[in-house]
């Protein structure tokens, strides 16, 4: 004989897991968009977009190690500073680990330059810690680490 209750539960369940995953899913397109907006607004030269997207206290390691504040990063990034002609950051191979109202992205940047006439390619590790305030995710910290081009053959 078939009963409700045999099918019911795992229904529930499935059900649940789906639900579970979507927002996961969700909240990790949230957090690589902040993530490229973050950059985007580098690029940009423009403080006021960066500071839409980080929190008061927002820290930045530079890939030369300095510690920046919040402060010097928005004035780092003043337009009238803006030098050579820096090309897109492009964010791929992301991580991300979300913890409650806290998570971690992981992300390498790719980008190009025109410095003094000289076309340069980069790529950077990137590691954010975003918080949600109120419902908004935040930048909280960002940390570079540069990555070495590969070596020649020979």
């Amino acid at each position: 004989m078939f009963h409700i209750r045999q099918w019911v539960l795992p229904a529930l369940l499935a059900m649940s897991a789906a639900q579970a995953h979507a927002e996961e899913a969700s909240q990790q397109k949230a957090l690589l968009q902040l993530v490229q907006s973050y950059a985007d607004a580098q690029i940009d030269f423009a403080p006021s977009k960066i500071d839409a997207v980080v929190t008061r206290d927002f820290i930045e390691v530079s890939p030369a190690g300095e510690v920046d504040t919040r402060e010097k990063v928005l004035g780092f990034y003043e337009p009238s500073k803006k030098k050579g002609d820096p090309q897109r950051f492009v964010a791929s191979e992301p991580v991300v680990r979300v913890f409650g109202n806290a998570a971690s992205v992981v992300v390498m940047l790719t980008g190009a330059a025109t410095v003094n006439g000289e076309k340069r390619s980069f790529s950077f590790r990137a590691g954010y810690l975003a918080v949600n305030e109120g419902g908004q995710w935040k930048l909280a910290s960002a940390q570079y680490t540069g990555i070495r081009p590969p070596k020649n053959p020979g």
